[in-house]
């Protein structure tokens, strides 16, 4: 009898403590699993562009490492706010994450130009990916041949009008700083997209631009436009090698120019972790980092701690720069 109660005291005991402990192991065992389903990677811009094309490479490699799928979902609009608030509002679970460049990751700095109904403090930085490619340049059949033709052909006509990708872009950033640095007068033409302005350019409305290297690539190859020097830090190997580089010249590269991964405020840090773990696997893989540099996009895997204090110093870099230009308060 004695050994009877014994048994049901030590069942009832194992039950009870399982009953404790069991949100505990579900939480670490879904935390272990992570993913269990598809997740949704989010790009604050129509299909096609560039940060699309990245964020549809970076969903491949990421699917291989993961093991899930990975659907690329387009919510264009409201200067990429649109899909920044699509994450911001998500649940924090890891199975909504934002392929974002700046504008969309840190829209508190442009208040200026447009309203977010968040901030970076709503979004969980993750990692750098991939850094846009920035170029200026001219028509094929143009007098300029490189930067500092472009320099003195400004200098000699005054209110040279250059396109630029809005007063949020990186493109209008150092356009300002060349303008500033060189002492030129510059009427800068705000376009909706590249699409706009290489047009522009082409049709002879504008004499220089500054568009991304890989929207103008093809046309660069065919002779229909000339690169002046490309926006970039160092140089890779799907460069022109006879291209200068702006840095050659002192110039800093602008911010605003990376795509990165987000997640929304209060994703575990286990979830995080496994996202930047494989996305650091997927910088070194030869098929991924190939298929950026053939859209003309440099490869640039920055890990989370790295890449939370670059957000941060980014964010105060653009800030200096929209007051200095007496855009914002």
């Amino acid at each position: 009898m004695m050994k009877s109660t014994s048994f049901t005291f030590i069942s009832i005991a194992f039950i009870s403590l399982a009953f404790v402990l069991a949100p505990f192991v579900g939480t670490r065992s879904a935390f272990a699993e992570y993913p269990e389903r598809t997740i949704t990677l989010v790009v604050p811009y129509p299909p096609g562009g560039v940060t699309d094309l990245g964020a549809r490479a970076f969903a491949e490699a990421m699917e291989k490492q993961l093991k899930k799928s990975i659907v690329v979902v387009n919510r264009a609009g409201g200067a990429t706010t649109i899909g920044g608030n699509v994450v911001a509002t998500a649940k924090p679970d890891g199975y909504t994450l934002g392929y974002f460049p700046p504008a969309a990751s840190i829209p508190e700095v442009y208040t200026y130009f447009y309203e977010a109904p968040y901030a970076s403090k709503d979004l969980r930085p993750v990692c750098r990916v991939a850094t846009a490619v920035g170029a200026i340049v001219v028509k094929g059949d143009s007098p300029i041949n490189g930067f500092k033709d472009l320099v003195q052909y400004v200098r000699k006509n005054p209110g040279t009008k250059w396109g630029i990708n809005t007063k949020t872009s990186p493109s209008y950033i150092i356009t300002r700083a060349i303008a500033k640095a060189e002492n030129l007068n510059i009427i800068d033409v705000a376009f909706d997209g590249d699409v706009k302005i290489v047009p522009a350019i082409l049709g002879g409305h504008i004499p220089v631009g500054s568009p991304t290297y890989p929207s103008v690539k093809s046309l660069v190859d065919a002779k229909q436009l000339k690169l002046a020097v490309l926006l970039v830090e160092k140089r890779a190997d799907f460069m022109p090698g006879n291209v200068p580089i702006i840095v050659e010249f002192g110039y800093k590269v602008p911010p605003g120019m990376a795509n990165s991964v987000f997640a929304p405020k209060g994703t575990p840090d286990d979830i995080a972790k496994k996202i930047n773990d494989a996305a650091a696997k997927v910088s070194q893989d030869p098929a991924f980092r190939s298929k950026l540099m053939e859209l003309g996009i440099l490869p640039s895997y920055e890990e989370t701690k790295s890449f939370e204090a670059s957000t941060e110093r980014e964010k105060k870099e653009l800030q200096v720069f929209f007051k200095e230009e007496g855009l914002v308060k």
